[in-house]
């Protein structure tokens, strides 16, 4: 049994993860992505219901899983700027979503959410909705999907295949080679932390 302050952090954390997952997903991934047991995790989700009651945000449960999605109050205010998001221009977010999508597809929601810095989940379903770019399942993860380009942008582009939009080779290769820096800049941190100090350096004990 963990402390009321444990739980009520385990359902802060849980809440952020829902958040930035965008989908349905179950107790199981919860409990492993949390390092907490089932049946905290599931006493967690129920607090955090309960403490939603009263926001913009819910919980719905679809058998074992649990997604977040806008409170039915607001449902009029929600649907008519997914409408205008639906049927006006592309906004910003879409053609920038759209661009990595068309450049380094098919790729992850996470990876398109990291490129990006903001979580893209709307943006997404924004482009499925408008049949601009697929869903299909990732090879790698059976429980994720990855997003392509689909038939019908290839028809408004003019083109018979993805690689023939302007440029390809080359922002495909500069998205690949940014995001292979991030990662080895990631990695040099990690060991520059842990490394020993230079022979030279001073320990710690003698540093003024």
């Amino acid at each position: 049994m963990i402390s009321m302050y444990i739980m009520q952090k385990l359902a802060k954390t849980i809440e952020s993860l829902l958040f930035v997952l965008g989908e349905a997903t179950s107790i199981k991934r919860l409990a492993t992505l949390t390092g907490a047991s089932v049946e905290d995790v599931s006493k967690a989700v129920e607090e955090l219901n309960a403490a939603l009651q009263d926001r913009g945000i819910r919980l719905v449960f679809t058998g074992d899983a649990v997604s977040l999605v806008t409170a039915p109050e607001s449902s009029k205010e929600v649907s008519e700027v997914m409408k205008e998001e639906f049927s006006g221009d592309l906004s910003k977010a879409a053609t920038e979503t759209l661009a990595i999508i068309v450049y380094k597809g098919p790729v992850s929601r996470p990876d398109v959410d990291y490129i990006r810095g903001v979580n893209s989940s709307f943006t997404l379903r924004n482009l499925l909705v408008r049949g601009l770019v697929e869903r299909v399942p990732n090879p790698g993860d059976a429980r994720s999907y990855l997003y392509k380009p689909s038939l019908d942008l290839l028809k408004y582009f003019g083109i018979s295949r993805i690689e023939d939009v302007p440029e390809y080779e080359r922002v495909k290769e500069e998205l690949s080679r940014h995001g292979a820096e991030d990662e080895e800049g990631h990695i040099k941190a990690e060991t520059d932390e842990s490394a020993p100090p230079p022979e030279d350096a001073p320990r710690a004990d003698e540093q003024l």
